[in-house]
């Protein structure tokens, strides 16, 4: 009996020192696979954000290329002759070469907007080299069509030029507008309410990157202060 108890007592001592089942709370508390999991729910969390990050980095590079998708142009609208001629003057401050084709130059309803239905459209191929002017006269015959037009101004400028159906009037105001194939406008030029007077034009000055001032007319060349 004695040998008995002494051979519980050692048993006791032994489970008292750690033979619980898996199911005790000191188990659960120091188990090496929870410390993991919580680790792991970390680094989760931080590759979901990174791939979240990613995600959106990629998705606003997807929207900028759906944005850089949309119609643009260095093409401006850099000289209008409102008095003494009807013409607008195009230029291509560049670097590169620009695209006409397909574009449309309109002047202003109404309202202020974008004469759409009137709208010069220019033909396939239409190319305009950088630092290079494109002249279009006003106020011509719609069976004439777009061009190329070999007759432009009489006094000189370009040999070659378009013909608009509209014309900018001087004693309201109106703006230019360059639009896309859509009718997005790109690029746009007011000419203010008796802007200049006759023999005189509303430029860019300096040429290609100002802002409208009164300028000498130079159809096909760089603008000049009168």
């Amino acid at each position: 009996m004695a040998q008995f108890r002494y051979a519980a007592l050692c048993i006791a001592a032994l489970c008292a020192g750690g033979c619980g089942s898996s199911d005790e709370p000191g188990d659960t508390g120091t188990g090496g696979a929870g410390g993991t999991g919580g680790a792991g729910a970390t680094t989760t969390s931080q590759s979901s954000s990174s791939a979240s990050q990613s995600s959106s980095g990629a998705g606003g590079g997807g929207q900028g290329g759906t944005g850089g998708g949309t119609a643009t142009t260095t093409v401006v609208v850099n000289e209008i002759s409102a008095k003494g001629g009807d013409w607008i003057e195009l230029g291509n401050p560049g670097p590169g070469s620009a695209d006409l084709s397909g574009l449309g130059l309109c002047d202003s309803d109404d309202s202020g907007q974008c004469n759409t239905a009137d709208a010069l459209r220019f033909p396939e191929g239409t190319q305009l080299a950088p630092g290079a002017y494109l002249l279009i006269l006003g106020d011509q015959l719609p069976e004439d069509g777009p061009g190329p037009h070999t007759a432009c101004l009489p006094d000189g400028g370009p040999s070659s030029c378009f013909y608009a159906t509209w014309k900018v009037s001087a004693s309201r105001g109106e703006t230019v507008y360059l639009i896309s194939e859509s009718d997005q406008v790109l690029a746009q030029f007011e000419y203010p309410m008796e802007a200049a007077a006759d023999g005189q034009t509303w430029g860019r000055l300096p040429d290609l990157t100002g802002d409208g001032a009164v300028t000498a007319p130079t159809p096909g060349a760089e603008n000049a202060a009168p």
